[in-house]
């Protein structure tokens, strides 16, 4: 299941690079004192700067000290959803 929001979010890299803090080319998001960065080949996690584990679009390696906030994130980075909107003048 934490593959399947890994693959949509990796297949998502060039939008969410719109608009997510950027760091050496990858995607970052901090979340005191989780870090999560989004690299084009698998997501990984990191507690006050120490390596947790990762999830890719084929394998998941998470601590259990991060899978549950993991899991949030990937649930809520595969599951953004914007709508266009127009001005009317």
């Amino acid at each position: 299941m934490l593959t399947e929001y890994a693959s949509k979010i990796l297949n998502s890299f060039d939008e969410l690079s719109k608009f997510l803090k950027k760091e050496n080319g990858t995607l970052v998001v901090e979340d005191d004192p989780l870090k999560v960065v989004i690299t084009r080949e698998r997501i990984e996690f990191y507690v006050d700067g120490e390596f947790h584990g990762f999830v890719s679009d084929s394998k998941e390696e998470l601590s259990e000290v991060v899978s549950e906030e993991a899991k949030l994130w990937l649930q809520a980075l595969a599951n953004l959803h914007f709508k266009r909107f127009s001005l009317r003048r």
